[in-house]
């Protein structure tokens, strides 16, 4: 064979030598591409199934509050039937006491006044003079 064949068959196997080395490059680049997408996709079924549950647990929670909502609403009714209750007993209560207290704080206070000037008048009468609390009123001796 002549020498230039056999460079041109040289250069040709290096190149096809070059061209399978870059496949298989090429082919592992890919491979570890479809090993990350795979793994990709067993993460998001993993987080497919973790949103299942969870959407099967808040159904589970709304169904639990549809069931509890009537109950906690009676109950919240029967609350207001016994404030509205208390504050009408309340209600009596302040107006059947109050006027009769106010009546005798007002008597306590009469008979306290009343009691301090019969004693004041006493004094003086038994003493001779007058005794005033603190003011400016007139001694005698």
């Amino acid at each position: 064979m002549s020498t230039l064949l056999q460079i041109c068959f040289v250069i040709v196997t290096i190149a096809v030598v070059a061209i399978a080395i870059a496949t298989i490059r090429g082919m592992q680049n890919f491979r570890r591409a479809l090993d990350e997408v795979s793994k990709l996709t067993l993460e998001g079924r993993q987080w497919i199934d973790q949103l299942r549950k969870v959407t099967y647990d808040a159904g589970e929670v709304v169904g639990t509050f549809r069931d509890t909502a009537p109950r906690v609403r009676r109950v919240l009714e029967r609350f207001e039937a016994i404030g509205e209750r208390t504050v009408g007993i309340s209600d009596a209560l302040l107006d059947e006491v109050e006027g009769p207290v106010r009546t005798a704080v007002a008597v306590a206070r009469g008979v306290r006044f009343g009691a301090l000037r019969l004693i004041e008048i006493l004094g003086e009468r038994f003493t001779g003079r007058s005794s005033t609390n603190g003011g400016g009123g007139m001694d005698y001796e």
